[in-house]
């Protein structure tokens, strides 16, 4: 047979049905596509003819270790922000394998909460938050995401129309918002902190949000324990100003200017609240020589950026912090928006530190979204 009779859209067509074949074959796609690519110019050199190139599809292979993967998107409703995040995930073992999006959008419900008369979410707010919810329901459909987990807190738990609005949120969007437990929030935020850790028995896990604070440990491997109050960044502020001091937060008063009495009464109420803490927490802090990992905004954003190190939070940071502020006028510190913030949190953590004799808080960068991924009860 001469090699100058071969029908060539015969050996196309046949290529081209071959190659068909083998997509059924994760294992054999590659050598496929390169294979039929390659064949035109193999007859071209060897007949002396032009022959023109197989047009295949164009194909997004995935690798078989891939093929497992899962995409989850997860919604953790904060009192002060929502935080969203996309992963692929390998649901054998609920390790998050990349990050495909994520963003943090500030609604402010527990502040909403602390103006209302009635302790509900106004409408504005609501809308607000809508507003987050439909764009966070279309980047799930635009990443093709195929399982959601979405959680609220605290603020949520206090308001009187938040189921109300957690139904709205299910009813208008595919988002199935549900309000959790505070030890559930303990959890994730333990859960977060572990993420990638192998020895979790000694880890002990503080997170103070914007509506409430928990300080959680492992009893066992099935098992957490969850000291938790309804003491977070605002509700602490606004006690000092509120009830120490004896003006009114709700019509926008701030902490300034703040007397050596404001402080030792303030540092007090923090302390009387950290006694209240369960003795297996107390008992597994002094197993740490006094050392706990803090997650969140407050120990990340509003304590770490005053230490003397930038690594870890002291004792004698956040005291050198609170003396440099005591008796300064509004007028002094108008130019910093946050430093009535920064104030009441380092008063708030210096009293529990005293309080349960901890020595070093460590804060790890580290979002609840990373917990709620990974956090097996959500995916079973």
């Amino acid at each position: 047979m001469k090699i100058d009779k071969i029908d060539l859209k015969k050996i196309n067509s046949s290529l081209s049905s071959f190659h068909e074949q083998l997509l059924g074959s994760l294992a054999l796609v590659h050598f496929s596509q390169s294979f039929i690519k390659a064949f035109p110019s193999l007859i071209e050199a060897a007949t002396s003819r032009p022959v023109a190139p197989i047009e295949l599809p164009v194909l997004d292979i995935i690798p078989r270790e891939e093929s497992f993967w899962e995409r989850r998107a997860v919604v953790d409703v904060g009192s002060g922000s929502t935080k969203f995040c996309i992963a692929d995930v390998d649901p054998r073992t609920n390790e998050v394998v990349r990050i495909i999006f994520s963003n943090n959008y500030k609604v402010g419900y527990q502040e909403s909460l602390e103006k209302s008369y009635d302790h509900r979410f106004e409408r504005e707010l609501c809308d607000r938050g809508l507003e987050v919810f439909s764009e966070i329901d279309s980047l799930c459909q635009h990443y093709q995401v195929e399982r959601i987990s979405a959680v609220a807190t605290e603020a949520f738990r206090q308001s009187t129309n938040g189921e109300a609005f957690a139904r709205e949120v299910c009813q208008k969007t595919n988002i199935p918002l549900r309000i959790i437990s505070q030890k559930e929030e303990g959890a994730i935020a333990f859960f977060s902190a572990a993420s990638g850790m192998q020895n979790k028995d000694e880890l002990i896990v503080w997170d103070i949000g914007t509506g409430s604070f928990q300080l959680t440990v492992a009893e066992s491997d099935d098992d957490i324990v969850v000291f938790m109050g309804s003491l977070g960044s605002i509700p602490f502020k606004n006690y000092i100003i509120d009830v120490i001091q004896d003006r009114d937060s709700s019509c926008g008063e701030t902490l300034f200017p703040f007397s050596r009495e404001d402080y030792l009464q303030a540092d007090r109420y923090a302390r009387a609240l950290a006694r209240r803490a369960f003795p297996l927490i107390k008992d597994r802090i002094g197993d740490t020589d006094g050392r706990v990992v803090g997650v969140g905004r407050l120990f990340n954003n509003s304590l770490l950026p005053i230490t003397e190190d930038g690594k870890t939070i002291t004792r004698k940071d956040l005291r050198d912090f609170i003396e440099s502020n005591v008796g300064k006028s509004a007028d002094e510190l108008a130019a910093d928006p946050f430093a009535a913030a920064n104030l009441s949190n380092a008063i708030l953590v210096l009293g529990f530190m005293k309080a349960l004799h901890i020595h070093e808080i460590v804060p790890v960068d580290t979002a609840t979204t990373a917990g709620m991924l990974s956090y097996a009860p959500y995916w079973a």
